[in-house]
């Protein structure tokens, strides 16, 4: 049994040969909103709160950044990295209760704000330049502050020491966020794409070091086995950069296929290779994990193939029922 496509494009067509299938990680593979999402707003929280002291209303929010806050700039496009995204994050929160208190800007909504972000990553500006262009430099943390505030909230205190050697500075009771993750496919999920004739498999993915092999120390254990045959992480190739794409498909050979991502610099990465794909290139459809209030915002897009879980690809492919 498996999840249904919720929408392909009227016009599309397939590849032939269709022998690749490329996969982001996070909110693909990996269920990420107790652990990463979660850790940016941590992190916001501990910057605005305890390095910048400043106080948020509390009645509105609890947290000085919301869930709610970062799909809007994950859909805007130019935040892949968790570290930019707090560094967003925290300058915007900063700005508003501090350098714009009571001034149109410190009012100026997260969708006003998530709709400048796009403009900007459509114009090849975004993610971190973008943010030191648009907020006083006085509201931003230093970007290497960031990172380790991040790196301990997400791994914890315990394993921080494990995988880099040294001790937590800033939160050194933190136990982790990492540990919250959990995949969003069937332990046979990539058993049953190679039994269809899926010859090749492969992730292109934001995480980089620590945050790579943890991912895949988890899902060969879950999965018996190492199913993928390429990684291209963002110390590589950072997305939307099409050269991921085409890295990945010159390592596996591939003629044709698609790749499937959750956020806006998934999809340009792809639209970005779609644009200037040489003839002797392959073809690759755009394909998205939504939630229900992304389907048009996608659609109108151009992605190829709307899913809301990467196990619909069963659906897509022409599976034996036996295999479904």
């Amino acid at each position: 049994m498996t999840t249904p496509v919720i929408w392909k494009r009227p016009d599309l067509l397939v590849p032939q040969p269709f022998d690749t299938l490329l996969f982001d990680v996070d909110g693909v593979l990996i269920e990420t909103v107790n652990s990463f999402r979660a850790a940016n707003i941590a992190v916001t929280t501990y910057i605005v709160g305890t390095l910048n002291g400043l106080q948020w209303d509390s009645t509105e929010h609890e947290t000085p950044v919301t869930q709610e806050d970062i799909g809007i700039f994950k859909q805007a496009g130019g935040f892949n990295s968790d570290w930019d995204m707090c560094y967003l994050l925290s300058a915007l929160a900063t700005a508003r209760l501090r350098e714009w208190r009571d001034s149109e800007l410190a009012a100026r909504s997260t969708q006003e704000w998530g709709v400048l972000a796009h403009e900007a990553a459509l114009h090849g500006q975004s993610g971190r330049a973008w943010v030191e262009t648009v907020f006083p430099s006085t509201a931003l943390t230093d970007y290497e502050v960031v990172v380790d505030v991040f790196n301990e909230c997400y791994w914890g205190a315990s394993e921080l020491r494990r995988r880099f050697g040294r001790d937590a500075r800033y939160l050194p009771q933190a136990e982790g966020y990492a540990q919250n993750e959990r995949m969003l496919y069937a332990p046979d999920f990539f058993a049953r794409l190679r039994q269809a004739g899926v010859a090749n498999l492969g992730m292109i993915t934001g995480r980089i070091g620590a945050e790579v092999d943890s991912a895949i120390e988890r899902m060969e254990a879950y999965s018996g086995q190492r199913w993928w045959d390429v990684i291209v992480p963002a110390d590589l190739y950072a997305k939307p950069d099409p050269q991921a794409l085409r890295y990945a498909l010159k390592q596996v050979d591939g003629r044709g296929g698609l790749y499937i991502g959750d956020t806006a610099d998934d999809f340009d990465l792809v639209r970005r290779y779609k644009i200037d794909r040489a003839e002797s290139e392959a073809p690759v459809l755009a394909a998205m994990v939504v939630k229900p209030q992304e389907i048009e915002l996608y659609q109108s897009r151009g992605a190829d193939l709307l899913v809301h879980s990467v196990e619909a690809l069963l659906d897509f492919l022409p599976v034996p029922d036996t295999l479904r």
